[in-house]
């Protein structure tokens, strides 16, 4: 099988970019033989546990159970997309990505040239800091911040500015530059008034705080009044508004510089305030996030799963601050994450009570959160006297089951400590309400069917549920582990498996998504051997899985005498005969259907006989 004479975008990145050379821009590698190590940034790595094969252009660390190639490497440690890493790989490797067909290339220099925008940011972000640090102009600014508490290492840290309280001071700076008013208003820094028609600064007289996305670019700016430009119009904090940048509901404030920390531990604090990061960071709680002027959402949620397992929601200790709680659990639920409420003292935001209490008086309470669905129970049973108030309990208990019945139903491969979760829940309800368990799993399963009925009321016909990308190795078919072992063994063997067993023969989700890329590849007649199939694949936890069946597959050829060509013989005759078997039922089912018509029953009692005499066949014994 010889190699398709285009290679493909991904594998021209791929093999531009050396593994070792990149990983060695993010941690400190030790050579180790042929191959080298690193501390995993992703656990507490006393010794050097993440590896790197530098032969093969892989990296794993088997403490995390993580791996991949530079592609999913990056995607990792960066907090982006496929899609993102493939671009951020491709401009460092000098070459340019082909854009989807119908869409046209952006001009250089023009509003949808994001390079253009980015370089504006970059530059508005600098004007503010010098003016901040330098400029008279500035001079209230500067004691705002000091009585704030806020240190010049932080100034620096988080390149804080100040943007004064003139109507084009921006505007007339960008004069001598590349970039045009149309930039300017293109990532939300000028405005046109529609009354004079002449342009202005959108941050006038404000403390600039810059917005930056996990790759360190500035995308956007809040803007704090102080106290000598303030006037009735103002309000306090203001955002730059959505640009081709920016969306504040998929961004977080100083995740650039807390992730590393963030992925370290596993765990992250959610705040709500600019300056609430800023003084934990300065108290020495690094990992440490806020919103932007928005309530936390299911977008910002995937975010912060791609570095921690624990998010704690930081609230302040009053009304409104219970009640957002209240309205984001059930998003919570919903999407399985371990979330933990941790409620200040009633008036305090966390940097007031850094400053009165110290670190490790928020570090207390941040370790003793309580799960927020356990929190939900004692909010709801608060003062109910479950005996006597009964119409009040039943409605407790209601609207804690409604929420618990956000999350998805417990399946046959559901994790096991999910499991024993939602038993421990069910068993406290129990004992709160002084009901039985089975009542309560019955309410369950009732407002679970509820839900999924309308979900699917809601969703087009041809829409199919999502697949896991998990693989639990108890309930796969080995034989569809040691199809793939045997393909990464010996890729040549590629083409006689896909002739005979196509996808569709695979029932585990995501080994037929390993799979299909064969296809795919033997398709275009190219060989899908191990770095082709990983470079294929964008999903990291699909990479990862990549990389431990090859690593089981040279285990097994390496203990196996049998040879490759052997085993995918007996693989084939296996999968050929479970299909027809499964043809089978569903004749069978045909002449159990008494709706079935006498021709339909007779056809498939035709293609039963046809298929039972080619099997018997097979063994029927010539005559000598």
């Amino acid at each position: 099988m010889s190699i398709g004479s285009t290679i493909d975008t991904k594998e021209q990145v791929r093999v531009a970019t050396d593994i070792v050379d990149l990983i060695g821009n993010y941690l400190q590698l030790r050579r180790q033989g042929r191959n080298y190590v690193a501390t995993c940034p992703w656990h507490d790595d006393r010794r050097p546990s993440l590896q790197i094969n530098s032969e093969r252009q892989t990296w794993k660390c088997w403490v995390c159970n993580v791996g991949g190639d530079v592609f999913s490497f990056v995607m990792r440690h960066e907090g982006i997309e496929f899609r993102e890493a493939l671009e951020m790989l491709a401009d460092k490797a000098g070459i340019t990505l082909q854009r989807s067909p119908g869409i046209p290339s952006a001009k250089p220099g023009s509003v949808d040239d994001k390079r253009t925008l980015y370089d504006a940011m970059k530059w508005a972000d600098r004007q503010f800091h010098e003016c901040l640090l330098n400029s008279s102009d500035a001079a209230p600014a500067r004691q705002y911040l000091k009585q704030r508490g806020i240190s010049e290492y932080s100034i620096q840290r988080y390149h804080l500015g100040y943007s004064p309280k003139q109507w084009q001071w921006l505007v007339d700076r960008s004069a001598s530059t590349p970039f045009s008013q149309k930039i300017l208003q293109a990532i939300g820094l000028m405005g046109i008034s529609s009354n004079s028609g002449r342009s202005y600064d959108f941050f006038r007289g404000r403390v600039m705080f810059p917005i930056r996305d996990p790759q360190r670019r500035t995308i956007a700016f809040g803007g704090r009044v102080i106290p000598e430009t303030a006037d009735d119009k103002s309000g306090k904090y203001v955002n730059t508004s959505e640009t081709r940048l920016f969306s504040k509901s998929d961004q977080l404030y100083g995740l650039d510089i807390a992730k590393e920390d963030i992925a370290r531990k596993r765990e992250v604090l959610v705040v709500e305030g600019y300056t609430d990061v800023i003084m934990s960071d300065q108290y020495g709680i690094e990992n440490v996030v806020a919103v932007l002027g928005t309530a936390i959402g299911v977008r910002h949620i995937r975010l912060l799963r791609r570095y921690a397992d624990r998010i704690t929601l930081v609230l302040d200790g009053d009304e409104a601050g219970q009640k957002r709680m209240n309205e984001i659990l059930e998003l919570f639920v919903a999407e399985e994450v371990d979330l933990r409420m941790l409620t200040l003292p009633e008036g305090c935001d966390p940097c007031e009570f850094l400053q009165n209490q110290g670190a490790d008086a928020l570090r207390e309470l941040a370790a003793s959160a309580v799960d927020a669905l356990e929190h939900k129970i004692s909010l709801e049973t608060s003062g109910i006297d479950v005996l006597r108030d009964t119409h009040q309990a039943h409605q407790a208990l209601g609207r804690v089951v409604s929420t618990l019945a956000r999350a998805p139903r417990l399946q046959v491969n559901t994790d096991s400590n999910r499991r024993l979760k939602e038993q421990q829940i069910i068993n406290r309800l129990a004992r709160v309400f002084r009901i039985p368990t089975d009542t309560i799993r019955e309410r369950l399963a009732e407002l679970r069917r509820a839900t999924s009925q309308q979900n699917r009321n809601q969703q087009n016909s041809n829409e199919q549920p999502p697949e896991t990308t998990i693989v639990d190795s108890v309930l796969v078919d080995p034989r569809e582990l040691e199809l793939l072992e045997i393909v990464l063994a010996q890729p040549d063997t590629a083409a006689q498996a896909t002739n005979s067993i196509s996808a569709d023969q695979l029932k585990t989700g995501p080994l037929r998504e390993i799979y299909t890329v064969i296809l795919t590849l033997v398709a275009k007649q190219e060989i899908p051997n191990f770095n082709r199939i990983l470079t294929q694949l964008e999903q990291p936890e699909l990479k990862n899985l990549l990389l431990d069946i090859d690593e089981q597959s040279q285990q097994k050829a390496a203990a196996t005498p049998e040879k490759p060509e052997t085993r995918l013989n007996n693989l084939i005759d296996s999968f050929r005969l479970t299909k027809e078997e499964e043809e089978d039922r569903i004749q069978r089912a045909v002449l159990d259907d008494h709706q079935k018509s006498a021709d339909e029953k007779l056809d498939a009692l035709q293609e039963l006989f046809d298929r039972k005499k080619n099997r018997l066949g097979t063994y029927v014994p010539t005559d000598g």
